[in-house]
């Protein structure tokens, strides 16, 4: 049995660092038990219908590894006393994210029928995009502020303005295609849509960022400083996506693809932000 136990950051981190170990479980037929999503497991419906992976609050085994953690009796995946003893592989997801990419594109329908959101948050997103005319194209803007004005010394934080232009670039050519385009624009900070008068842009009522997420991930394009968050909506939604980087916040169509694994995308190219 793979026990995945750790605990790296919020929402989309927490779910790519677990899938490595899903991903292996799925494809050796090897049973996996999450002990490290309780403040995430209501936002998703299917958890625990997977036969080989099992979401639990396992709170005094989280409590026993992390002390035996610290007393250097386990070490990340490899064998100890415990794996040899009780057949338990336990493993922190996140170092260990890029090991087998292979295996998370292999089972990727199975992982993202896994991660489906609860009707709460699939149904209000559902009827406002069923209200929109067929016709226009829609970009999900992901707005990325609060950590990211510090993360990387601020590296990725953008300004309305900067956001405006990349949009606006992205507008110009969807117009030499003779298409309509609007724009969702999702944040973790209120958006004053004021400052994006110049398109057509809407944003979620009622916001939520469960509701934006899977709100990107029905959107025809997303584009966005680079995150784990919108990785993980062009992932489950199969959406291309383009990142706006300091060096180049002019983004082309031709440019975009989806992601198929962490930092991966289908055409290919891989993504580096360190």
């Amino acid at each position: 049995m793979i026990i995945n136990y750790d605990s790296p950051g919020q929402l989309c981190n927490r779910i790519w660092s677990l899938l490595p170990s899903i991903a292996y479980g799925l494809e050796y037929d090897e049973k996996v038990l999450i002990i490290n999503f309780d403040e995430y497991s209501s936002y998703f419906e299917n958890l625990n219908r997977n036969s080989l992976v099992s979401f639990s609050s396992k709170k005094l085994l989280k409590q026993f590894i992390h002390s035996i953690k610290v007393r250097g009796y386990i070490q990340n995946g490899r064998p100890n006393l415990l794996s040899k003893l009780l057949k338990w592989n336990m493993i922190e997801g996140w170092p260990i994210r890029l090991d087998n990419h292979e295996m998370i594109i292999n089972q990727s329908d199975a992982i993202r029928d896994i991660f489906t959101f609860n009707t709460k948050i699939i149904t209000p997103v559902d009827e406002l995009f069923s209200s929109i005319k067929k016709e226009n194209i829609i970009v999900g803007v992901h707005i990325r502020r609060g950590d990211y004005r510090s993360w990387l010394d601020g590296i990725y934080y953008y300004t309305d303005e900067e956001y405006l232009a990349a949009m606006i670039y992205l507008y110009d050519q969807f117009k030499k295609e003779g298409k309509n385009v609007k724009f969702l624009l999702c944040s973790n900070e209120a958006i004053d849509l004021n400052n994006f008068n110049d398109l057509d842009c809407f944003t979620i009522p009622d916001f939520t960022g469960e509701k934006d997420l899977y709100a990107l991930s029905k959107c025809d394009y997303i584009i966005g400083p680079p995150s784990s968050y919108s990785q993980w909506a062009s992932f489950v939604g199969k959406k291309p996506v383009n990142y706006i980087m300091p060096e180049r916040k002019e983004l082309l169509l031709s440019e975009f693809s989806d992601i198929i694994s962490f930092n991966r995308f289908r055409n290919g190219n891989i993504l580096s932000i360190d």
